[in-house]
């Protein structure tokens, strides 16, 4: 197994619309989870090659031949990760207001996420401006919501690189903004204002997905350099989600599993399989957010049509390390009504787990 870093590069002047299930059109998310990643990949496959059949049949056997990530954003060479569900060890409480803040945390830099992993102390990453009150993370971006530590600077930018810590704490990675948009009906001419919501990356940041990789990485090239013309994300038609591949970034020096280690991190989503579920990978150590997943699905057989709902276990989760494997699922409706698919509609569930060492009960 190789592992390799994908760098997904924004078209000037573009944008992406990442929406989330149960949210209004005008929001758009900063990341694009990995079952729509898979998702799309499959796509292009179908539109390129052919009948995807023979493709899926590796992940249906759950043996896949690479495994993805969920797409986060990079900010200069720095490859962003979620913040994992794991309790933050500080040698001092600190003051009231601290865990509140450690919700605002988004992502963090490797260096980051190794140290939370292996149960470390946190207090020098954290702002002190008098004894015992700590005021968040002492070099971060974004406001507060991108913890990384002091010697990734020389990674950022190399116009954020002199920056002193509190003006680096307000630069943007993304912004988002909200677009009004039209649609007009072919019947009548008459149009329809409405407004979507649109995110932007900042000149030297991006999207990134980690892969781990046992076979087909020339497949898998091509397709991410096909998809990277077609987009990723909704509102495509009015020109957003292109971006373009760039050299690959540096891997972030994460811990692999170990059949030791109690936990695991998943930098994926995952769809547990009932065999996974008996063996305890969501016992009493794990901590995870379960999200729900909906959406629409684009047939060529057919009109744009609601996906079956599925739960799924979020990126940055934390499970008990008990056979962490995951599946593929298909979310083809159920309903009988024309035009719906006759095909499989599926939705990657496989984790991409990485090590905890960390020992304390996660809350």
């Amino acid at each position: 197994m190789i592992q390799y870093a994908y760098r997904l590069v924004p078209r000037e002047g573009g944008g992406f619309h990442f929406g989330r299930e149960g949210r209004e059109l005008e929001t758009s998310a900063e990341s694009f989870s990995s079952d729509s990643l898979t998702a799309a990949l499959i796509a292009v496959y179908a539109t390129t090659y052919g009948d995807p059949a023979n493709f899926v049949q590796p992940w249906l056997e759950r043996q896949p031949p690479f495994i993805l990530s969920s797409v986060f954003p990079y900010v200069g060479d720095i490859p962003l990760l979620p913040m994992p569900r794991l309790r933050v060890e500080f040698r001092s409480d600190g003051d009231p207001g601290m865990r509140k803040r450690l919700k605002g945390l988004r992502y963090v830099s490797p260096l980051i996420l190794t140290a939370l992993l292996a149960g470390q102390y946190m207090d020098d990453q954290w702002k002190q401006d008098a004894p015992g009150k700590q005021l968040g993370p002492r070099f971060g971006l974004q406001g507060g919501a991108v913890w990384l530590h002091p010697d990734e600077r020389a990674l950022l930018p190399d116009e954020w690189q002199e920056l002193p810590e509190n003006l680096l704490f307000e630069k943007s990675i993304w912004k988002n903004s909200v677009v009004p948009r039209v649609t007009i009906d072919r019947a009548s001419n008459s149009s329809t204002i409405y407004q979507a919501g649109r995110t932007v990356f900042a000149s030297g940041c991006g999207l990134w997905f980690l892969a781990a990789i046992w076979d087909w990485h020339e497949l898998l090239d091509d397709l991410v350099t096909e998809l990277s013309m077609r987009g990723i994300g909704g509102e495509r038609s009015a020109g957003y989600g292109a971006f373009s591949v760039g050299s690959p970034l540096p891997l972030p020096d994460l811990p692999l599993p170990d059949d030791d280690a109690a936990r695991v991190m998943t930098l994926s989503r995952y769809h547990p399989h009932r065999d996974e579920l008996a063996a305890g990978v969501l016992g009493e150590r794990a901590a995870y957010e379960l999200v729900r997943v909906g959406g629409w699905l684009a047939s060529p057989n057919g009109p744009a049509q609601r996906r079956r709902q599925v739960r799924m276990i979020e990126a940055g989760s934390v499970l008990e390390n008990k056979g962490v494997v995951g599946q593929l699922v298909d979310v083809v409706p159920t309903y009988d009504q024309p035009g719906a698919p006759s095909h499989p509609v599926y939705r990657s569930g496989f984790a991409l787990p990485i090590g905890v060492s960390a020992n304390e009960q996660t809350p």
